[in-house]
């Protein structure tokens, strides 16, 4: 495991040793959540029952969870809206959070001690311990190395939330981030308890009607631009209306647009209110890697990977999705 020299830096083992003399803590993960980000928590609220240590877990934002990921343990108790009330002196642990901003920690009162597990190769190091490795495939591999490095029960529901974790953010072993110590921690997992057939029909073959039709209004707004290069599509709050479709329903349509022949970057905007203000949120994916969209989105303020990162703005969908072409071509 490669960790990044970044202020507070500590080792699995050393994260694994505060985990154990724990009694109560918080577990947080970013705004429209993942696999990743929710098979994490849901590994950790599990692995925390085990060690009776008392666990909140906390995603900002109101949006559902994604409705593939509903059956993984314990997500039914995320907490979500406003930051949940914590006493100075508890940990907070934060997981696949590129920045404080996704997860809205800075409603987190003075006094607690933040621990940022993250494999974001863009991860600035805000916690005050720090475990980062860009070279995991994903979060959740992380935090099976801290697991494993202190002798933690790793049962088949812990298993399952990180294997959801590890199959999704590698596009099920298929995306440049697969290596060898992806396919033989999935035999470990496995090993643990992982039922793989029934995640893969949960996570890929149980969509609800609700975001096939959503689906289906982001293809009908499917523009190709710069001779089919960049591939954009837009969801207003008209067509999640339509579609009767909630946010998280928006979950892996970026993926659709990807898949088009000849796109080297795909873009997904879509509108969402906050606090009152429309704002547009968007979905960055490279296919072959030659536009790092991690530097796209960091110029909006957002962040990610390499081939896969995002970012929100208070403009509108025309005019962001002008920005991102005018961006794309400067690169290639």
């Amino acid at each position: 495991m490669t960790t990044s020299p970044v202020f507070g830096a500590v080792t699995v083992s050393e994260v694994a040793e505060r985990l154990r003399r724990e009694t109560d803590v918080v577990a947080v993960s970013h705004e429209a959540p993942d696999g990743d980000a929710l098979g994490c928590l849901s590994a950790f609220l599990v692995m925390c029952e085990h060690l009776g240590i008392g666990c909140r877990a906390y995603i900002p934002g109101e949006s559902s969870i994604p409705p593939e990921y509903r059956f993984l343990p314990r997500v039914e108790s995320i907490v979500r809206g406003a930051v949940p009330r914590v006493e100075a002196g508890t940990t907070v642990y934060f997981f696949d959070c590129a920045s404080l901003f996704r997860s809205n920690s800075h409603g987190f009162p003075a006094g607690v001690t933040r621990v940022n597990i993250d494999h974001h190769q863009d991860n600035p190091g805000f916690g005050d311990l720090n475990l980062l490795d860009p070279s995991a495939p994903s979060t959740s591999a992380i935090l099976y190395e801290v697991f494993k490095s202190g002798g933690l029960p790793v049962d088949a529901a812990v298993a399952t939330g990180l294997y959801v974790g590890l199959v999704t953010d590698t596009g099920r072993f298929q995306y440049s981030n697969t290596t060898p110590g992806a396919h033989r921690l999935a035999a470990a997992l496995q090993e643990a308890g992982v039922d793989v057939s029934a995640v893969y029909r949960q996570v890929y073959e149980s969509t609800p009607l609700p975001k096939l039709r959503l689906l289906e209004r982001a293809l009908s707004h499917l523009e190709v631009r710069m001779g089919g290069m960049l591939a954009v599509s837009w969801l207003s709050n008209d067509d999640f209306a339509r579609a009767g479709a909630g946010e998280g329903d928006a979950e892996g349509i970026i993926d659709s647009l990807r898949r088009i022949q000849g796109a080297r970057v795909a873009a997904l905007a879509r509108e969402m209110i906050r606090e009152g203000r429309v704002l547009t949120k968007v979905s960055l994916r490279s296919t072959d890697g030659a536009v790092d969209v991690a530097v796209l989105a960091s110029r909006r303020g957002g962040g990610g990977h390499a081939r896969a990162a995002g970012f929100t703005s208070d403009e509108d969908v025309p005019a962001v999705l002008a920005w991102i072409e005018s961006q794309v071509e400067a690169e290639l």
